[in-house]
């Protein structure tokens, strides 16, 4: 039995790179608020960690019509034989060695290698693999660790893109638009004096954005799927619902099938030689971009590596074990600024889109994938729609 755990702040942890690690409130209320969304990805005999009551009783409410995990109890503590938590990191290591699970955790060399090829450097090393294998590729990111060479960078492009090594998804990036100012300078030197550099990359005319999901084991690298999202301001938004069939048509738009079907093979292989499944047991993603350079659609094949469970892995298992064939939907994660506003839309769609499931499967719908209280910040849901 494996036990599963929602920790969203995984990324925030990597980049403050302790064991003792505390999450910010913000991060403290995603991870309660959707502390239910590996009941959506485990499998039917795995247990899920909950907070409370409320989790509880939305699990069981769901229980009545998918096949879903349980809530964790004590009770299982001796059938329990891997932690898998959203991502590895020392704080989450030393938080479940603390909790008596330690005989089940990695070793601590895997969990330091997990951190360092979660470091945006490893986008370059992909990029680098990629283009030896005759993949056009985007100009070559920059790892720079000198803040005078970043605004070298910056003023020498009309427009550019400065990461930090580790960040929370959407956060630790800024652009740069032909000189330096001065919150741009100040994030630079300020990531520089945290983790010892940036990643300088050109800006690229984004007209799709998705990744490529695998998963990773001591057996080596498997391809596990697509995931096509949209990003709002940077920040995840939400996935497209449907079969990979229809996504690599969708993507196949812009990009010769064939090169896609390549990609997937050759990134097993580069993921293999740079040594992912020595040190991490799950799923990851290689978030990619097709982009506008002056008329003509190219293909970023690895903007990141999400070495983690992501938002696009957890649609892509949603739709494939919870959906049935025959429709397609969106997959959203909402955020909320006021009590009542997530359940005022809770209720909307409730109305708006009424639930159909058949065997165990979202015909048509709405269904949320998380709890919704007054007091929800967070919402994980699903429309689903028959396929015309």
């Amino acid at each position: 039995m494996i036990l599963h755990i929602f920790n969203p702040e995984n990324d925030l942890a990597l980049a403050d790179g302790g064991a003792n690690y505390s999450p910010t409130p913000a991060a403290c209320r995603i991870a309660y608020d959707l502390a239910c969304l590996p009941l959506w990805f485990a499998d039917a005999g795995d247990a899920v960690s909950l907070p409370d009551e409320l989790h509880r009783e939305y699990a069981k409410e769901m229980s009545r019509l998918f096949v879903l995990a349980k809530p964790y109890e004590k009770s299982f503590r001796n059938n329990i034989t891997t932690c898998r938590p959203w991502g590895w990191s020392p704080q989450m290591f030393r938080k479940l060695q603390t909790a008596g699970f330690g005989e089940l955790l990695p070793a601590k060399q895997d969990i330091d290698a997990i951190r360092e090829l979660s470091n945006r450097r490893t986008a370059i090393r992909i990029l680098e693999s990629l283009a030896e294998r005759g993949f056009d590729t985007p100009a070559m990111p920059l790892y720079m660790t000198t803040a005078d060479d970043v605004a070298e960078f910056i003023n020498s492009r009309p427009r550019c893109v400065v990461k930090a090594p580790w960040s929370g998804s959407g956060k630790g990036v800024m652009w740069g638009i032909g000189h330096v100012e001065t919150p741009l300078e100040n994030f630079y030197k300020g990531v520089i004096r945290r983790q010892g550099g940036v990643v300088c990359e050109n800006f690229l005319d984004s007209r799709v954005e998705f990744a490529m999901e695998f998963h990773s084991s001591k057996n080596g690298i498997a391809f596990s799927g697509y995931s096509l999202f949209n990003t709002h301001k940077g920040s995840y938004a939400g996935n497209m619902l449907a079969s990979d069939s229809v996504i690599e048509q969708r993507l196949a738009e812009y990009i010769p099938l064939e090169e896609l079907r390549r990609l997937r093979s050759e990134l097993e292989k580069v993921l293999q030689d740079i040594s992912v499944h020595e040190c991490y047991n799950g799923y990851l993603g290689v978030d990619m971009m097709i982009y506008d350079d002056n008329g003509t659609m190219h293909l970023n094949p690895c903007m990141e590596l999400n070495l983690r469970m992501n938002m696009g892995m957890v649609s892509r298992l949603f739709y494939d074990n919870h959906v049935s064939a025959a429709s397609v939907g969106e997959y959203k994660v909402d955020f909320f600024k006021r009590d009542g506003e997530a359940l005022a839309l809770h209720e909307k769609n409730m109305q708006e889109h009424p639930l159909s499931v058949k065997d165990g499967k979202v015909v048509s719908g709405y269904l949320n994938l998380s709890p919704i209280a007054m007091e929800s910040r967070y919402s994980a849901y699903a429309i689903v729609k028959k396929q015309h």
